[in-house]
């Protein structure tokens, strides 16, 4: 399945990156790991692909629609 999927390697400036990395975790109440998850998500128009409840709260609050997980 993942096969399918087209894969690249994002490379932003780091710093402007991390600085928008503290503020998604603080708003949202988010690791950073996953903070960074939702970063891309809303810089990029990506859907996320998570099962865990937070980073889905997050996601629908920031306006980041989320990939349908087979067998959720």
């Amino acid at each position: 399945m993942l096969s399918a999927f087209k894969v690249m390697i994002d490379t932003p400036p780091p710093r402007e990156v991390l600085d928008r990395l503290l503020p998604l975790a603080r708003q949202f109440r988010l690791t950073a790991y996953d903070a960074a998850y939702l970063e891309l998500a809303i810089r990029e128009g990506l859907e996320l692909a998570t099962l865990d409840d937070a980073l889905r709260r997050a996601a629908l609050l920031a306006g980041v629609a989320w990939f349908d997980v087979p067998g959720d």
